[in-house]
C-alpha cells in the first residue's frame, strides 16, 4: 500500500511540475530576436555607465528606438521576457546567444585596437627615422668628447 501511495504522489508531483508558471504568449519573440534585443539593451546600459550626460543631451528615447529597430512593442517584449524568465533553461540559452555576440564584438574591437596601435607605432618610428635623417650636425663620439674635456 505504501508503494502505491508513493508512486501516486510521485506521478502527481511530476504532472503538477509540468505546468508552466507563465503561459506561452501568442506573440512570443523568437530566442534569436530576444537575444538581439537584450544585446542592444546591454550596449545601451554600458553607454549609460560611461557617458550618461551625452546620452541625456541627445534626447533619444532609447526604448522607442529599440522597439522600432526590432519591429516589436513594449507589451510583446514584456510578455516574452516574462515567459523566458519563468523558463530558466530557455532564458539561459537566450543569454548564451547574447554573450557569444558580445564576445565576438569584443574580439573584433581588440583586433582593431591592436592594428591601430601598430599603425601608430610605425608612424612614430618613421618620424624618428626622419628626424635622424634630417639631422645635419654630426654626432660627437664619446671618446672625442672625453679627450676635449681632458685637454681643458
Amino acid at each position: 500500500m505504501k508503494k502505491y501511495i508513493t508512486c501516486l504522489l510521485l506521478v502527481l508531483i511530476t504532472v503538477s511540475c509540468r505546468e508552466e508558471a507563465v503561459p506561452k504568449p501568442d506573440n512570443l519573440l523568437s530566442e534569436e530576436k530576444m537575444a538581439a534585443i537584450l544585446y542592444d539593451v546591454t550596449l545601451i546600459n554600458s553607454i549609460k555607465g560611461v557617458n550618461k550626460k551625452k546620452l541625456e543631451e541627445s534626447f533619444m528615447h532609447l526604448d522607442t528606438y529599440l522597439y522600432k529597430k526590432h519591429d516589436t512593442d513594449s507589451l510583446q517584449f514584456l510578455a516574452s521576457n516574462n515567459y523566458y524568465a519563468a523558463n530558466p533553461l530557455k532564458y539561459d540559452k537566450v543569454y548564451s546567444l547574447v554573450e557569444a555576440r558580445l564576445y565576438k564584438e569584443r574580439k573584433g574591437i581588440e583586433n582593431e585596437l591592436k592594428a591601430e596601435q601598430k599603425r601608430r607605432d610605425s608612424l612614430q618610428e618613421a618620424k624618428k627615422l626622419e628626424r635622424k635623417k634630417n639631422d645635419t650636425l654630426p654626432k660627437p663620439k664619446f671618446k672625442q668628447v672625453q679627450k676635449e674635456k681632458n685637454k681643458k
